[in-house]
């Protein structure tokens, strides 16, 4: 699979222009970013949380950083967890474990984007597999999360040790 049919689909739909960027099988986006040889700060990740009520959001944000759920929490007014790996399946059934798409539009699911991303030139999102990265230029990525809620959601650099509870509300993941 180059591409998940959703995320084709959606980006058929809005008339947005990419480019494919292969590269060997990864695990990760900072993998993805590392085997690519593109600067990890412009790869955008997912990471797909729940609140309290159930509603999901999906965060984007660097490939290179962990999601703050103090920030997240404190920007959307809610409490936030992730979300478990088998019910990602469930919400992106056309996607292999992780390399979820950071375009939640496409999957209907509302956005939260790091503000780093919006002037990042260019942007580069997984597909839906391990091999393949969506190239798109900035202008294409701000038309994608033009009415996505923004904000500094970075927590420490992946590589860096976790600190899981910092305070109550300063937790990193």
């Amino acid at each position: 699979m180059a591409i998940a049919i959703t995320l084709n689909e959606y980006l058929d739909k809005e008339h947005v222009h990419f480019e494919h960027v292969e590269h060997r099988r990864t695990q990760t986006s900072l993998d993805s970013s590392r085997s690519a040889h593109l600067p990890a700060a412009r790869v955008s990740k997912a990471v797909v949380l729940q609140d309290d009520d159930g509603e999901y959001l999906m965060a984007s944000l660097p490939a290179n950083k962990r999601v703050s759920l103090a920030e997240v929490d404190n920007l959307m007014g809610k409490n936030y967890h992730l979300v478990s790996e088998r019910k990602l399946k469930d919400l992106f059934p056309d996607c292999v474990k992780g390399a979820i798409p950071a375009i939640g539009r496409a999957y209907q699911m509302p956005m939260l984007v790091d503000d780093s991303l919006l002037t990042a030139e260019p942007v580069y999102i997984e597909s839906g597999d391990h091999e393949n990265l969506l190239k798109l230029n900035a202008s294409e990525y701000a038309k994608l999360v033009a009415k996505a809620p923004h904000g500094n959601i970075q927590g420490a650099n992946m590589g860096a040790p976790r600190l899981w509870e910092r305070s109550s509300r300063d937790r990193w993941i």
